[in-house]
């Protein structure tokens, strides 16, 4: 589970900005929150939510969390030459030319010293620029007091790192502290050269955490647990039905693909390859099909392909939401409200504020939707906000900034009407004086 994230200096975040999961004061909603099984660690909520106009900067917030796990997922396989992918604050003379800040807190599960397996906190973050590692930093808390593993700091003066390496920590510290390059990160050079109390954690920011920046995901993951298993079938079957789809049953038929068009003297390896291609494209787009029941009780068959683009990515999110929730996943979507009806989209999100969440899957999400505000849905506390300010940097902050009364006060409502900021500034608009003349 994630505590909080925090950026500084990447794309519109100039100063450092924080989305935090902590729970604050007020005990509505008690489904929306969780406690922590991890030693001196707070109340966590399930999901969070960040409103604004756009090109506020929202959308940032999710792609520095999804650059930063981009750089630890390859940092140990980059090659030499390539460039790191990140990027700073541009319309600024002095941080276009800084390192980037990333820093992150989770709960998950890690070996006590006495071999036994706890929830526990770890923070991990890292400062940046396109070809440097300047500093890197682990700590964990498996008796709620900070214990930090390692700490490795460029010094520009002597053009090396300054390390900190724990005894807590162990394995060959110095073999991989040698083999790994000044950009590169640490914690994955040494997960990948086999440090067993290091993996879980790599294993956590790689595995755990699923970010969606399109408006649209591949169905093949819902198509997949449809397939494998019954059970898993009529649960998705179920989900579709909760969100409105009375569908019956969802049946996979492979179309017939013919090859008898090409030429006669075509090899037969080449053939085979253009067989595969044409199963790869054709079948995956045309052997789903939803099974429903008309008036005389027959089943009637529809492609998937041709129901509505709510329902098709409902299903692409069926399979997607299944396994998030089976495993205590973290999901972090960027504009949830893409081809989705208001009602779904909070649909969606009641399902992670709510019991049916056991495993304390978190949510995290942007939209413009304003349905989601209206007050039967989520705490106070887990409404954010981005606004750009003059410089063009972006400011993120909390509902709670505002002290909104639980009962009296209209959240949507207000928000639509400014009083929250995070909404486009509008002029009137104009055509020049001369823009309806003739052309001589």
């Amino acid at each position: 589970m994630i505590i909080q994230f925090s950026v500084e200096n990447y794309r519109s975040i100039k100063q450092e900005q924080t989305l935090s999961l902590v729970k604050s004061t007020g005990t509505e909603k008690p489904d929306n929150f969780f406690e922590s099984s991890a030693p001196n660690t707070p109340p966590l909520l399930k999901s969070a939510v960040i409103y604004g106009a756009n090109a506020s900067g929202k959308s940032n917030m999710i792609k520095a969390l999804g650059a930063m796990l981009d750089i630890i997922q390859n940092s140990a396989d980059k090659k030499i030459g390539n460039t790191i992918p990140t990027e700073s604050f541009l319309f600024n003379s002095i941080t276009r030319h800084q390192p980037t800040v990333y820093d992150i807190s989770i709960i998950m599960p890690l070996q006590n010293d006495e071999g036994v397996l706890q929830e526990m906190r770890v923070d991990y973050g890292f400062v940046v620029d396109s070809s440097k590692i300047y500093e890197e930093w682990l700590s964990i808390y498996p008796k709620g007091r900070e214990r930090n593993w390692f700490h490795r700091e460029y010094q520009a003066d002597k053009q090396e790192y300054d390390w900190k390496i724990s005894d807590y920590l162990k394995g060959e510290k110095e073999s991989w502290k040698n083999q790994t390059r000044p950009d590169q990160l640490f914690l994955s050079m040494a997960t990948h050269r086999n440090s067993e109390q290091l993996k879980p954690i790599y294993e956590f920011f790689t595995n755990n955490i699923g970010i969606i920046q399109t408006d649209r995901i591949s169905n093949e993951l819902s198509k997949t647990i449809c397939k494998n298993s019954e059970k898993d079938k009529l649960i998705i079957i179920s989900f579709l039905k909760s969100a409105g789809i009375e569908v019956d049953n969802i049946i996979f038929e492979k179309p017939n693909i013919s090859l008898e068009n090409l030429p006669d003297n075509l090899p037969d390896s080449i053939r085979k390859e253009i067989l595969n291609d044409l199963e790869e494209q054709i079948v995956a787009q045309n052997e789903t099909f939803f099974v429903y029941i008309d008036d005389m009780k027959n089943k009637q068959k529809i492609n998937l392909r041709n129901e509505s683009d709510g329902t098709q990515k409902l299903f692409e999110f069926a399979g997607l939401m299944l396994e998030v929730l089976q495993n205590g996943y973290i999901l972090v979507i960027d504009e949830l409200n893409k081809s989705l009806h208001p009602d779904l989209v909070r649909f969606l999100v009641k399902l992670f504020n709510s019991p049916i969440n056991q495993k304390n899957a978190q949510l995290i999400f942007t939209t413009h939707e304003t349905s989601v505000l209206r007050k039967d849905l989520l705490r106070r506390d887990q409404i954010w906000f981005c606004e750009k300010n003059k410089d063009r940097s972006t400011t993120l902050y909390p509902l709670t900034d505002f002290k909104p009364h639980i009962s009296r006060e209209n959240i949507e409502e207000y928000y639509l009407h400014g009083r929250y900021g995070a909404k486009p500034l509008l002029t009137e608009f104009q055509f020049p004086s001369n823009f309806w003349e003739d052309e001589q």
